[in-house]
């Protein structure tokens, strides 16, 4: 049926339609059937109760009161969808806005401005828009260039994603996706490698594949399981990289832990220890109980009253406060407080506070200052230069 002017589609009724000059008026529970492949309104679409096209459908705007819509093929609208409950387009869908109540669901691809719901949005092929939001879920499955994307509670983005900004009230879940910023109430899961910008979440974020990130900041742990790259790392409890990982600055009130190298140009801090199966390098590495590497190369360690520093170490400056414990140390400058005590020294300079104690090999270069009462086992050599380090 081709029609010049408005067209009424009366409640629960099925008409069959070409173009639309004017606007389409559908009553509730009604269906309308594409005459080929396409419906074309050059109006606008009206509906209370909500409506079925069987068909693809082209329109001006569609706006639908109190009921659902089911589009049976591709919905392409120039301005805006509205829907109170429910949209459902087995094609694709194009539009400037859409804005349902409760739920969207769109088989192919999604092209619009804005998108919004009142609970989910289910875009199962690519998806391009300026902003996604919805008060709970958003799942997107092909590859998505987004520019915000917000939830209430979680975001799944299936596809690799390009994406300005994310942020979710419960998790995010990303897939080979690049994010300037991410952030998440509890969790972000970045999946199949990750270029992100900034990522923050009140619990945890976790990096599966090789990732890059400027900042990560989490309320409990960090975790990489590939190599990682980053700018700064913080976590409230710890951080755990199962692969090599190289940064400007890493802290956590618990515990650093790395199964490989960790390479930082400035700061590591440890509210408890830093555990480094091979070689941990640093600018100022600090713990508050113990820092053990198989090699730790660093500019500064201070470590603290009661801590230990276990490996071989290369530094320019190591202080070992009162009671600390280091073994094999090849430092330019070395200060030893009360009670503290290392084995193997090799050192241009060496200052010992009283009651502090060398129990091994002591070799320096230029000068050696020990307090009465310091306690050096073996007869200090004074050297012209210093044995190059031997890791065990």
């Amino acid at each position: 049926m081709a029609a010049k002017k408005r067209v009424i589609v009366k409640k629960r009724s099925r008409m069959k339609l070409s173009v639309v000059e004017g606007d389409l008026k559908i009553g509730k529970k009604a269906t309308i059937v594409a005459e080929a492949d396409t419906i074309i309104v050059k109006g606008r679409v009206k509906n209370k109760g909500g409506f079925k096209c069987k068909g693809n459908l082209e329109a001006l705007s569609v706006d639908s009161e109190k009921g659902s819509v089911t589009i049976y093929g591709d919905l392409k609208v120039k301005r805006e969808v509205e829907v109170d409950v429910k949209l459902t387009v087995k094609g694709s869908l194009e539009a400037e806005e859409v804005s349902v109540g409760m739920t969207i669901i769109v088989d192919e691809n999604a092209k619009v401005e804005k998108i919004s719901s009142g609970m989910n949005i289910i875009i199962k092929g690519n998806t391009e828009a300026e902003k996604v939001s919805v008060g709970n879920k958003v799942s997107l499955y092909g590859k998505n260039k987004v520019d915000i994307i917000s939830a209430g509670r979680r975001i799944n983005l299936y596809g690799p994603s390009e994406v300005m900004k994310v942020s979710a009230g419960a998790k995010v879940v990303a897939h080979g996706s690049k994010i300037e910023k991410a952030s998440a109430g509890m969790s972000l899961i970045f999946k199949d490698g990750a270029e992100i910008g900034k990522a923050s979440a009140g619990l945890s974020i976790k990096f599966y594949g090789k990732s890059q990130v400027d900042s990560a900041s989490a309320g409990f742990r960090i975790k990489a399981t590939k190599d990682l790259i980053f700018g700064n790392l913080s976590a409230g409890f710890g951080i755990k990289l199962f692969k090599d990982a190289s940064g400007e600055s890493a802290s956590a009130g618990f515990s650093i832990q790395s199964k490989e190298n960790l390479n930082l140009e400035d700061k590591i801090s440890a509210g408890f220890g830093c555990y480094i199966r091979k070689t941990l390098t640093g600018g100022k590495i600090s713990s508050g109980k113990k820092i053990k590497a198989t090699l730790i190369k660093a500019k500064q360690i201070d470590v603290p009253r009661r801590g230990k520093l276990v490996g071989v170490v290369i530094a320019d400056r190591v202080v070992l406060n009162e009671r600390a414990q280091a073994k094999n140390l090849y430092v330019t400058d070395l200060e030893m407080y009360e009670k503290s005590k290392a084995r193997n020294v090799f050192a241009e300079n060496i200052t010992i506070e009283d009651g502090a104690r060398l129990s091994g090999i002591v070799e320096y270069t230029g000068s050696l200052d020990a307090e009465e009462g310091a306690k050096i086992k073996a007869k200090p050599k004074k050297m012209e230069a210093l044995p190059s380090p031997k890791a065990k």
